[in-house]
């Protein structure tokens, strides 16, 4: 058990990345704007899935309750979420709206193959998703749409947390996940230290808004829940350390690291571990560090 370790983190901030374009006058209000939709995961923790598949008839673009426009397809869109993770979307399309507020993004899914698991063994199982047949699956999130401007939005489904396994064998879409505005998202990338993690066979970055985490959170869950349910954001690292948490809004964060066994024969992932770390910024210790949009924080994790 490791009782400390540190983040040593350098902030870099990304130029030449433009999400939004506008008029700048005070008409920007009025008028039509583009919505373009994408959307990524973070991984899921069972070893045996190789694939989490959404079938998508329709996207819905939503205010205060209302369609006010559609992204339609001349055939379902088929698409595994879990090839879309650290930063790499699915575009799902572009859409003409009323200049404004919006703040619900629904996937109309298909009614007689809405969504499914694939395991390693190339065998599947349904996912049953709450309503979906009827309003959809839904993610939540405001964003805005100027006039003669691109608005970017990305639903993070977040399968981790999404992707629930009840008691009775049957696989969940809980409707967590979260709808980001690009241009009002920052992101962080890092390296682990894997010799620190030597005895793990997978090892996970939680980020947590300031004041959020609490120790049950690597207890237990409940039925039909998920671990470090709190988590804005998680990342597997890769077997050299890199991790890509994407899509951050802007805000307060501190991180978590849990470490996991995985069993072969069973195909299970099992909770060892967590450590709530510190991050060290130009030399100055500190355990909550600052995220801005259109920013790119890098950050290494060892042992201090």
């Amino acid at each position: 058990m490791k009782n400390l370790k540190t983040l040593m983190a350098a902030l870099v901030v990304t130029t030449g990345l433009i999400f939004t374009s506008c008029d700048d006058n005070d008409n920007e209000m009025d008028g039509q704007g583009s919505v373009r939709v994408e959307a990524t995961d973070a991984a899921v923790d069972a070893q045996n899935i190789s694939g989490v598949y959404l079938s998508v008839e329709e996207v819905q673009v939503i205010a205060n309750g209302e369609v006010k426009n559609t992204i339609t397809f001349d055939q379902p869109e088929e698409f595994n979420l879990m090839a879309y993770q650290n930063g790499q979307t699915k575009l799902l399309g572009e859409a003409t709206v009323d200049a404004g507020t919006y703040d619900e993004i629904r996937l109309m899914l298909t009614s007689n193959a809405q969504a499914w698991v694939e395991f390693t063994d190339n065998t599947t199982q349904e996912i049953k998703v709450p309503s979906g047949s009827s309003s959809g699956y839904k993610i939540m999130g405001d964003f805005e749409v100027l006039a003669n401007g691109m608005s970017e939005v990305v639903l993070d489904v977040d399968l981790r947390k999404a992707l629930v396994k009840k008691g009775n064998g049957e696989f969940n879409l809980r409707p967590t996940a979260r709808l980001v505005s690009k241009a009002e998202a920052g992101s962080i990338q890092g390296n682990v230290d894997m010799s620190d993690y030597s005895d793990a066979d997978k090892v996970v970055v939680y980020a947590y808004l300031k004041g959020t985490y609490d120790d049950s959170e690597a207890g237990e869950p409940a039925d039909g829940s998920s671990r470090f349910e709190g988590s804005i954001n998680s990342a597997v690292a890769t077997s050299t350390g890199n991790f890509t948490l994407a899509f951050m809004p802007e805000g307060e964060y501190e991180i978590v690291v849990a470490e996991y066994d995985e069993e072969t024969l069973s195909n299970e992932t099992n909770f060892e571990a967590a450590t709530k770390v510190q991050v060290e910024i130009g030399g100055e210790l500190m355990s909550v560090f600052n995220v801005e949009a259109r920013t790119t924080l890098n950050l290494l994790i060892d042992i201090f």
